[in-house]
């Protein structure tokens, strides 16, 4: 009989690599919707699977969201390092903020992936690589005299969680007021 270990160990079948994709992309879909607290039972049903199903690829609710999470702080940190070769730090950074509230106005899952409570491995490595690739364009940013000498990935953190938070809670789904807020937190941070 294998033992606990040999059997954790052993690869996904197919059809259960399936089923985790397809319950990623129903939770994205269902997250993006309806912010982080859509429930499992509303995510399994447009992954056209059972809770369990759902279960037995996360292990809780946490892992799940943490790979939705992942997924958007992968799009933020390839976004920033794009920005990192623009020859206008100072205006590369502006149009990164831009960019991420534009996607806000319809994805409630990306302030959630900055702001999440959720303390996962997987997701702290995630965060750890955006805020290094945004202190990275910041730096650039300050070295040219276009952002505050001050300035921090902390700073754009804790600013587009805010605003996120308030669009949220007023259902907030219009880009234009999206960027224009994502504008205001850039301007802030101008020197």
């Amino acid at each position: 009989m294998p033992s606990a270990t040999a059997t954790a160990a052993r690869p996904r079948r197919a059809d259960a690599l399936r089923n985790r994709e397809r319950v990623i992309e129903a939770a994205t879909e269902v997250f993006a919707a309806k912010g982080m607290d859509a429930g499992i039972p509303e995510i399994a049903a447009v992954a056209g699977v059972g809770k369990a199903t759902v279960y037995r690829s996360f292990a809780s609710k946490e892992h799940l969201v943490a790979a939705v999470a992942v997924q958007r702080l992968a799009w933020i940190t390839g976004r920033v390092t794009q920005a990192l070769v623009q020859d206008d730090a100072g205006r590369a950074f502006e149009d990164v903020l831009v960019e991420i509230a534009e996607r806000q106005a319809e994805d409630g899952a990306i302030a959630a992936s900055l702001a999440s409570e959720i303390h996962l491995p997987e997701l702290e490595a995630a965060r750890a690589t955006t805020h290094a690739a945004f202190e990275a364009l910041i730096d650039r940013g300050r070295a040219e005299g276009a952002l505050r000498a001050d300035a921090t990935a902390a700073d754009v953190r804790v600013l587009f969680a805010g605003v996120s938070q308030v669009l949220r809670a007023e259902g907030e789904r219009d880009p234009v007021t999206w960027r224009r807020y994502g504008r205001l937190v850039a301007d802030a941070l101008r020197a």
